[in-house]
């Protein structure tokens, strides 16, 4: 039998930076589902001073399989935008300056079903992020509308319109319909969710 002599080497510590980041805010954010409490608190953090959301967020990315959903840890602060493995990580996945980035936002192909997804689009490419709340997305939203993001839709040609009814629009199950057939009618225009 050998007996070792010297005792094995210490795994290194994690730097546990993003919960140091958490306890810098005051802490972690609590039910912010259902306490109005913990809501206020997350919302005068996300439009204050210092611009700063955090939380799990499913983050799309490609395999060779096709696109996967991966839970992460990110965090929005001062107007830098990092991405974590988790919580306990040493360094960040990725950091991205937000106002480098354009949001898009609303319901999107990429989505998961019954989640609440946003996209950053930056010079290195896009993600799509899912919240699991529409407030957790809302708070997101503020934070980094808050630190610079761009909102910018792009411009839309409108040359030859000159009615509502030269437009178009999708019906609920998704046929095109002519506005024009509504021509002569009142009409009362309302963009709704429909999932």
């Amino acid at each position: 039998m050998l007996k070792r002599l010297f005792p094995p080497p210490p795994e290194p510590e994690l730097a546990n930076e993003p919960l140091q980041k958490v306890d810098a805010l005051g802490g972690p954010l609590g039910d912010i589902k259902h306490s109005p409490e913990d809501l206020a608190r997350a919302t005068a953090l996300a439009t204050g001073e210092h611009a700063a959301m955090f939380s799990h967020l499913d983050v799309r990315q490609s395999s060779c399989f096709g696109p996967r959903w991966t839970k992460m840890w990110a965090i929005v602060m001062n107007g830098t935008f990092r991405v974590y493995q988790n919580q306990a990580s040493a360094a960040p996945h990725r950091v991205y300056e937000v106002k480098d980035c354009d949001c898009h936002v609303g319901e999107r192909e990429a989505c998961r079903t019954d989640y609440y997804c946003f996209k950053l689009q930056h010079a290195d490419g896009a993600a799509s992020f899912c919240a699991g709340s529409s407030k957790e997305l809302l708070l997101w939203l503020q934070a980094l509308q808050a630190g610079g993001i761009k909102y910018e839709d792009p411009p839309l040609d409108l040359k030859g319109i000159s009615s509502l009814f030269s437009l178009s629009a999708e019906s609920l199950s998704g046929e095109p319909v002519e506005l024009s057939r509504y021509a002569g009618c009142v009409c009362l225009v309302v963009n709704a969710a429909s999932k």
